[in-house]
């Protein structure tokens, strides 16, 4: 996709190398805690690539706590953007319908709640066992463990319409 567009959109294709690159170097730092709001920035950066591949076959739509909560928020660095990544590459390249991931982010009583759905199409994407064995987020929820504690999770659920994945682990609100 940067190869062709170099030629035919170079404007774009800079846009593009400036997004690659911001994920680059957020891979290279390894996993550690960065703030919520410089995951959302590093979900936008692989979003903004994939909808050079993906064209008009993806919508989301956040549902985001207002600055000042995000501003103390924290997460393990591409812990949301490796789940986005899977689904992704496990559905929405799968079909030439357009798919729909809701992503919703509270956090109440000590606890982050990330609920991440996706509307499964209805015509061109067979579910199988291997979608359910494919969403499964074993190493992400295991970094999660490691920073926030054993009550941090991941659980995603499959079913015929649907995927819905929780992202959960405790938070302490620094600022009370």
């Amino acid at each position: 996709t940067l190869v062709s567009l170099i030629e035919s959109n170079p404007p774009r294709a800079s846009a593009l190398l400036q997004n690659v690159s911001a994920l680059f170097r957020a891979s290279f730092n390894g996993a550690r805690e960065i703030s919520f709001e410089e995951e959302i920035a590093l979900c936008e950066h692989y979003l903004a690539i994939e909808s050079s591949r993906l064209a008009d076959k993806l919508e989301i739509s956040w549902h985001l706590p207002d600055e000042d909560i995000m501003y103390d928020m924290v997460i393990t660095a591409l812990t949301l953007q490796s789940i986005l990544e899977r689904m992704l590459l496990n559905v929405v390249e799968l079909t030439t319908e357009v798919i729909y991931i809701k992503i919703n982010v509270t956090w109440e009583t000590h606890r982050v709640a990330i609920v991440i759905g996706v509307e499964l199409p209805k015509k061109t994407l067979i579910i199988n066992h291997d979608l359910r064995q494919n969403m499964n987020f074993y190493i992400q929820a295991e970094r999660l463990r490691s920073y926030f504690g054993q009550s941090a999770d991941i659980k995603s659920t499959v079913t015929n319409t649907q995927i819905i994945t929780i992202i959960d682990y405790p938070l302490q609100d620094v600022s009370l």
